[in-house]
């Protein structure tokens, strides 16, 4: 079977299993959200917050080795030859062992400085400090077992991923809310919630030595060396990491040093619009890295030049619309995910601000960095990255006291436009080896086309059928469903096209 072949295989399922995992995890991450606001004392639940909150930055503990490993799966895998891959994942894994090992030793010896720090109150400090190592205990071993899932990844099997998770997500719910429901104390109700999180990685391991025969992380395969031939590589997709972090993590930081903390509340409300658009809207490209590392490594220009064509006709077909739904409806859908009787006119203003960054993000970078980065384009992406996100801080500084919570918004706007249009689609149509021009009418009008049916029917569902005040989630479920049936009927060709591609 060719790369291409594997690949294509398992995208339909691969991006269903994606979209089901991120519905069970907005509607588990809603319930328990409620729940763990009502059982949990304040203390403990600002406490519980804190410790997770610690959880979204271990992903710069990978020094990009992460991303590598699944290049270098998937590269073997394009030969079939698993055995010269396994000296670079045996030394990353027991390299990921160790400072797991190290990390938890820091955790220890911090515990009580750390308690004293976030002022924790004394009748709760032996419980929180048992907690604190439950979770400190399962983070460092969560390092190394996160490479399973990758190594998945690259085998094309990014749907038993997906699948492990669901399984993590469905045990974190039931025994989460049993345990939250049953009073079960603090340290036992975080022996649940991290180990739900972690065991689905660790048992990846199983899945993927019976898909990779010969890989084998014996110790004995351990060779500091083996690292330095892709530590450039490695580098700058930590780099990358590093400032997507500060994008999507600095927004509120700004606001609040710069205006004050209570305006990070009206920011989130117009966010969390543009946060659904592009959690549904990305799952579509996941199975992108690991296909183009495959047709790389095979030395398959054809088959990548087709994937990035199909794929990019595809998102413009698609992503099109969907942001125009949720601007259309935006004051609506804040009504119903914050329950805010009256939306200001900043949260609105945010709310299009971001929708359109995110609008502009997908169609100029999402399928051409995923897929530039596995064929040794990464430095230029990461210059590109670098920029938009010194811009993006920057500007949000600037603007903020200017415009309030809605110049943040357009501090991430303009660079990400900027940087898209300016940048990243010259570098693309360099990499097609095509005039700029040629590469832009054959890659996006085609979507674009495709995406005028959707925007008809949300014209005259607009004129038609205005929302009536205090929609509630039926009134937006149908509309949006009418859309959606356009919008899958409008780009339908393109996404069997990105199949066959």
């Amino acid at each position: 079977m060719s790369a291409a072949e594997s690949w294509q295989k398992r995208y339909w399922l691969n991006t269903a299993t994606n979209y089901l995992r991120v519905v069970l995890r907005l509607g588990g991450g809603i319930i328990l959200f409620r729940l763990t606001y009502q059982y949990l004392e304040p203390a403990t639940f600002g406490f519980y917050s804190l410790l997770w909150s610690l959880f979204g930055f271990t992903v710069l503990l990978d020094f990009g080795l992460g991303f590598t490993v699944q290049k270098a799966i998937a590269t073997a895998s394009a030969h079939g030859r698993y055995e010269e891959a396994s000296r670079f994942v045996a030394t990353v894994f027991w390299s990921f062992v160790a400072a797991g090992a190290l990390l938890f030793v820091v955790a220890l010896a911090s515990r009580g400085l750390f308690l004293d720090a976030v002022k924790v109150p004394p009748e709760h400090r032996a419980d929180f400090g048992r907690a604190y190592l439950v979770f400190f205990i399962f983070l460092s071993a969560g390092l190394p077992a996160g490479l399973f899932p990758e190594m998945l990844r690259g085998l094309q099997r990014i749907d038993l991923v997906n699948w492990l998770l669901i399984g993590g997500l469905t045990f974190n719910l039931a025994f989460l809310a049993t345990a939250l429901l049953s009073g079960w104390p603090f340290p036992l109700i975080m022996l649940v919630s991290v180990a739900t999180a972690v065991l689905p990685n660790a048992a990846a391991a199983l899945l993927v030595f019976r898909r990779a025969p010969g890989l084998s992380l014996a110790p004995a395969n351990f060779h500091f060396g083996s690292i330095k031939g892709v530590l450039g590589f490695s580098l700058v997709a930590y780099t990358i990491t590093f400032t997507n972090l500060i994008m999507s993590r600095t927004d509120q930081a700004v606001i609040s040093v710069s205006i004050g903390i209570a305006f990070v509340a009206l920011y989130q409300a117009g966010y969390k619009a543009a946060e659904m658009f592009n959690l549904f809207s990305v799952q579509l490209q996941d199975a992108l890295t690991p296909a183009a590392a495959q047709l790389h490594a095979k030395g398959d220009r054809p088959g990548l030049l087709s994937l990035l064509g199909a794929s990019t006709r595809m998102t413009t077909a698609l992503v099109i619309p969907l942001a125009l739904l949720c601007a259309a409806y935006l004051e609506p859908l804040v009504r119903l995910l914050t329950g805010l009787k009256t939306v200001e006119p900043s949260i609105l203003h945010t709310g299009w601000l971001l929708i359109a960054a995110t609008l502009s993000s997908l169609l100029t970078s999402s399928c051409s960095k995923r897929i530039l980065m596995m064929c040794g384009w990464e430095k230029p992406l990461l210059r590109a990255s670098v920029a938009d996100a010194i811009a993006n801080l920057v500007l949000s500084l600037v603007l903020v006291r200017v415009m309030g919570v809605a110049g943040v918004a357009l501090g991430t706007l303009i660079p990400t436009f900027l940087v898209g249009i300016f940048w990243i689609l010259p570098l693309t149509a360099r990499f097609t080896e095509r005039p700029l021009g040629n590469f832009l009418r054959e890659a996006y009008l085609p979507g674009m086309l495709a995406a005028l049916p959707a925007a008809a029917v949300l014209g005259l569902l607009l004129w038609l059928a205005p929302v009536p005040a205090g929609a509630g989630l039926p009134d937006l479920a149908w509309r949006g469903a009418l859309v959606g049936a356009a919008t899958l009927a409008g780009g339908w060709r393109h996404l069997r096209a990105l199949r066959h591609a």
